[in-house]
């Protein structure tokens, strides 16, 4: 809960969703992939995102530093475009 008497802490805007989730069900295996957008403790906004493989395989991830909020929310949709036409879907 923030203290309504704290002049520092504000809320963060937040104009869209700030972590997708996707499955496939493919077959071969089923796999998920994860892309998630928040702010570290000096204000920087990155995307990070996480992803399983086959069963014998690994899994990885990737984090990317972006500019502002608003560049990390493009980079998201196109990650979430990316992934449904490769036959993912949201959950």
């Amino acid at each position: 809960m923030i203290d309504s008497a704290d002049n520092v802490t504000h809320m963060l805007p937040v104009t869209g969703p700030l972590r997708l989730n996707f499955f496939t069900d493919q077959p071969d295996a089923a796999r998920l992939f994860v892309a998630d957008l928040t702010q570290d403790l000096l204000g920087d906004w990155i995307v990070t995102q996480c992803w399983t493989g086959k069963p014998q395989a690994r899994g990885g991830g990737r984090v990317t530093v972006v500019n502002d909020q608003e560049a990390g929310f493009r980079l998201i949709q196109k990650i979430a475009q990316k992934k449904e036409k490769g036959g993912y879907r949201l959950i």
